[in-house]
């Protein structure tokens, strides 16, 4: 207790000194109104300029997201589609009122928002254009907006005009190209309205507001008398130049989607301020650089090495892992002898629990894991080869080829030992094989939804077998309990929540409180003894491979039936 009470003291005696030293330093040099004035103009007007900036982009923003939907709904009504179908097998007075229709759907979007100039719905195939004014035959003009990468949700520049675009396909499981757009709606923006807006954001005449399309690559709009061309922007600092004169750069992205904004805010002022004050900073930097050395040689010395063999180095090997590491003994007895000694002990401590309850863990963790390897092979063999075939007795040639090709992957993925870290992209394509093969045993069963996993999330490193797990529960628990005729849907979905993705699958049928019940208690704590499940496996593993606890939940789906998310880190 004495040496703790004397470490304290003597620890406690070097901080006060070296506050002490800054204390009086801070007080004799007094920078405060300097400090004053450069946070007022750099944070608290640069913040408002900023909340300014964010509420326009917002508002801007929303405005865009409106049309944008207008316009993908007016799309998707059934008199486009009715227009396009019936063109050439009804009369001029059914064809005037399909086309009326449309007419004034493009007058109600015209006078919907006031940045709106213009709404044009085109009818490609026909060489058609309808907008508010009416309707007429305008030949390949008609075919101006449907370019690929028009249709995408950004905005679209085009003969100096800027537009909104958005396009609907003939076919939805084909790709975009001209032959397989159905319709494209455009709505023009108004130019002098956006930027009014602009000029109405600007807090001194010197500044300059300018919007860039998503991409960065087009100028969209910019206040006026601003001529971008000669702008020097400086790589890593949020300062640009124009015309030999410095302006701070600010940033909004009004969601990503569509634009974004930057706004130049003129340093005039700033300048003059810090001239003014660039003596007197000299020479408090001076004093405070000779108080800093003083004090870091005297730190150094007394307290910093021998806290930085102990926090630094000594825990840095802790957290390497390297349990076996000692701190050596000074020869010399000091206030950190016993610290040392101490610290050697703790260590010696954990070695010896790590070694003994962690490896275990692990191992147990390990056979969990293939034992769920081998409960996944043995009866979806099977199954897979009777299906097989029969398919090939029937004489189903493609389908046959597809899932001898699925198949392949499945056990090529299930057999191959290469650790058990995998990226997300190839667990998804796993588990798309395994739905696609029993996609074809159950056929005119089950109706399932499985969208492809986003390109952003396919690096994201996974414990293996944590998906399709999921849905050999679904068939294993579901699909093998429905009556005759009846059907089931699976649905699969992405999302992001408190910084995690979350990959949800769900199923219909007919799922009561209890049966939810003990699907969440499986999730929790595993009791003694107990069997341990595919859904209490991932869970675990998931657990302990992110260091997180929930990594898996269970809710009932609205289709009816069970819905588990997992929660992944990003």
């Amino acid at each position: 207790m004495r040496k703790e009470r004397y470490f304290i003291r003597y620890l406690y005696k070097w901080l006060i000194l070296v506050f002490l030293v800054f204390t009086v330093v801070s007080i004799t040099f007094n920078v405060l109104s300097y400090q004053r004035e450069r946070k007022y103009y750099y944070e608290i007007i640069g913040q408002e300029q900023q909340e300014r900036l964010n509420y326009l982009s917002h508002n801007i923003e929303n405005e865009l997201i409106k049309l944008k939907i207008t316009a993908n709904m007016l799309l998707e009504e059934d008199v486009v589609k009715e227009l396009y179908c019936k063109w050439d097998f009804i009369n001029s007075y059914e064809r005037n009122e399909l086309l009326d229709n449309i007419k004034r759907r493009c007058l109600e979007i015209d006078n919907l928002n006031s940045f709106v100039t213009s709404s044009t719905f085109y009818l490609p195939d026909r060489q058609l254009k309808v907008d508010g004014n009416g309707f007429e035959i305008i030949g390949e003009d008609a075919c101006r907006f449907t370019d690929r990468g028009m249709g995408q949700d950004m905005l679209a520049l085009k003969d100096g005009k800027v537009y909104i675009v958005e396009m609907s396909r003939k076919n939805y499981l084909e790709e975009w190209d001209r032959d397989n757009i159905l319709g494209v709606f455009v709505i023009e923006l108004s130019e002098e309205l956006i930027q009014a807006e602009l000029e109405f954001a600007k807090m001194t005449d010197g500044d300059i507001i300018y919007m860039m399309d998503g991409q960065e690559s087009n100028l969209l709009f910019k206040t006026a008398g601003s001529d971008l061309r000669k702008l020097e922007v400086q790589d890593g600092e949020n300062k640009v130049w124009l015309d030999g004169e410095e302006y701070a750069l600010m940033h909004a992205d009004g969601g990503g989607r569509f634009f974004r904004l930057h706004y130049m805010q003129d340093q005039t002022f700033i300048r003059l301020i810090t001239q003014r004050m660039f003596m007197s900073m000299l020479l408090f930097m001076g004093v405070i650089m000779l108080t800093i050395l003083a004090a870091f040689v005297l730190f150094y010395r007394r307290i910093y090495r021998p806290l930085e063999i102990l926090l630094v180095d000594a825990f840095e090997r802790i957290k390497q892992s390297c349990f076996s590491y000692r701190i050596p003994l000074p020869e010399k007895k000091s206030v950190f002898t016993n610290l040392y000694q101490n610290f050697n002990y703790m260590a010696e401590r954990i070695d010896t629990l790590v070694s003994r309850e962690l490896r275990q863990e692990i191992l147990v963790n390990q056979a969990n894991f293939k034992h769920l390897q081998a409960q996944i092979n043995p009866h979806f063999m099977y199954n897979s080869y009777y299906l097989l075939y029969r398919m090939i007795k029937k004489g189903d040639r493609e389908g046959s080829i597809l899932i001898c090709e699925n198949l392949g992957n499945f056990f090529k993925y299930i057999a191959r030992d290469s650790g058990e870290k995998k990226s997300l992209a190839d667990e998804i394509s796993h588990a798309r094989s395994y739905a696609v093969i029993q996609g074809f045993r159950y056929q005119n069963i089950i109706h399932m939804d499985f969208p492809e996993l986003p390109e952003k999330y396919g690096y994201i490193e996974v414990p293996r077998l944590i998906l399709q797990p999921l849905f050999e529960n679904i068939f294993k628990y579901v699909v093998s309990e429905l009556d005759m005729e009846e059907e089931i849907e699976i649905r699969v979905g992405y999302g992001e929540a408190d910084g995690r993705l979350l990959i949800c699958v769900e199923n219909s049928g007919r799922l009561d409180d209890e049966q939810l019940e003990a699907v969440r208690k499986k999730l929790g704590r595993l009791e003694e003894n107990e069997d341990i499940t595919a859904l209490t496996n991932i869970s675990f593993r998931l657990n302990v491979f992110f260091n997180q606890q929930d990594s898996v939940t269970a809710c009932r789906s609205q289709l009816g039936g069970l819905k588990v998310c997992l929660h992944l880190k990003m």
